[in-house]
């Protein structure tokens, strides 16, 4: 922890709350044992203090400190504990008379213990003064000579490698918190600006419906009234309008279906059907398009296609895929829709003359927005959208096809009772 908890958040102040028990678990740990080894071998130190009291000295320092920090709100940091810790525990040492003895074990519990709440600056900043401390009061005591400094060095080297490891390792943990906290931030505002995104194309496709359907009806009106006295240009005006505003309401719904899609709110209308009435429903939707591109539309279809699905999300499907093959293809090639029917499953193709797709791409062709090729018409949703609906139907849908041999796209759907057509 840095600094006290009262300025951080709710999680800032349960993880202080922890390392507070901790280390209190650890202190009182220690002392636990330290004077249980002073109780089997007790020393009698300067002013005659035996050293089992001068443990219980220290305890009485911590319990008072504590019990401060608990009553006092602002006092409640952990700095306060381990600066004045650090010259009891000194003047314990000094008053134990025993260079070397169990009660430097005391410094080694203030400096883990404050390695481990204070900044690293700050905690090898301890681990120096505890080092100078202890070097200055082993020369204090009766006998001290140059053959003791083996012994002085070995002591302040295992200070300075757990104090020091102790607050680097502490360091690390709170950058890994903060790269954590950042990372968690960044996916907040990622979720945030997703759902942002959700309900902008929600509104406006929405939006976009209104003036599209009076657009739709003013058109109709138009050619019902006025068909007689159009001329070839006007008529062929016409036509181009209401294509294009088909393929405006087509696009309008694309961009409806994937949204729900990523929001997993598309629901399917279910009901038993025979789907070459949606790929005819379909192939009539995309017709013109193909037909001024110069293209040829074929059909093979069996007697019958059952299947247990939603009309509409089916034809959708049946359109961008005709639609797909209709922009990646030249004018005057060919596209076939084929269908067959097993026991278990109905599968679909809608296959190409086009310049195919290279074995690397076969998967990625279904990524949103993404494209093969130069060919920039079209939203980039729409394989994506396929793969989502055939999948709400417990089908699965992929691609083949090779270089220069054309494409193929497959779809497979669970097949239903014959029984069950309507």
């Amino acid at each position: 922890m840095r600094g006290s908890p009262d300025a951080g958040l709710p999680r800032e102040t349960e993880l202080h709350r922890f390392l507070d028990r901790a280390l209190a678990l650890l202190e009182w740990g220690g002392l636990a044992g330290l004077l249980a080894i002073t109780l089997l071998q007790p020393t009698t130190g300067r002013l005659g203090l035996p050293s089992p009291i001068l443990i219980l000295l220290f305890a009485a320092y911590l319990l008072a400190v504590d019990l401060l920090r608990s009553r006092v709100r602002r006092l409640h940091a952990f700095r306060l504990k381990y600066a004045t810790g650090l010259p009891v525990s000194a003047l314990i040492y000094y008053l134990g008379g025993e260079p070397g003895g169990p009660l430097f074990a005391l410094f080694f519990l203030l400096v883990v213990c404050a390695a481990a709440t204070l900044t690293l600056r700050e905690g090898l900043l301890y681990v120096v003064i505890a080092a100078a401390l202890t070097a200055v009061i082993d020369t204090t005591f009766s006998g001290w000579s140059e053959g003791d400094l083996r012994g002085l060095g070995t002591r302040l080297l295992l200070l300075a490698v757990f104090g020091g490891n102790t607050a680097i390792l502490m360091r690390r943990v709170a950058l890994e918190r903060v790269a954590a906290r950042s990372a968690r931030d960044q996916s907040e505002r990622l979720e945030e600006l997703d759902r942002l995104r959700v309900r902008f194309v929600s509104s406006v496709s929405h939006g976009l419906r209104t003036p599209l359907t009076a657009s739709r009806a003013a058109l109709g009106l138009l050619e019902s009234s006025a068909a007689g006295r159009l001329g070839p240009d006007e008529r062929n005006l016409l036509e181009n309008a209401r294509r294009n505003t088909a393929r405006l309401g087509r696009a309008i719904d694309d961009l409806l279906a994937f949204n729900q899609l990523e929001a997993g709110t598309l629901h399917l209308e279910r009901a038993a059907l025979d789907l070459r009435e949606v790929v005819t429903e379909a192939m009539s939707a995309v017709y013109a398009l193909i037909r001024e591109k110069g293209q040829t539309l074929e059909m093979e279809l069996p007697d019958l296609l059952p299947v247990n699905g939603d009309t509409r999300r089916l034809e959708q499907v049946l359109v961008n895929l005709l639609e797909n093959a209709h922009l990646h293809t030249a004018g005057g090639t060919r596209i076939a829709v084929s269908g067959r029917a097993s026991e278990a499953e109905v599968s679909l193709t809608v296959e190409d003359d086009g310049p195919g797709i290279p074995e690397g791409e076969l998967e990625n062709v279904f990524g949103r927005f993404y494209r093969l090729g130069p060919v920039e018409d079209g939203s980039g949703l729409g394989l994506a959208i396929c793969r989502g609906i055939v999948e709400l139907h417990g089908g699965r849908v992929w691609a083949e096809g090779r270089p220069g041999a054309g494409a193929a796209f497959r779809v497979v759907l669970p097949r239903a009772a014959d029984g069950t057509m309507r």
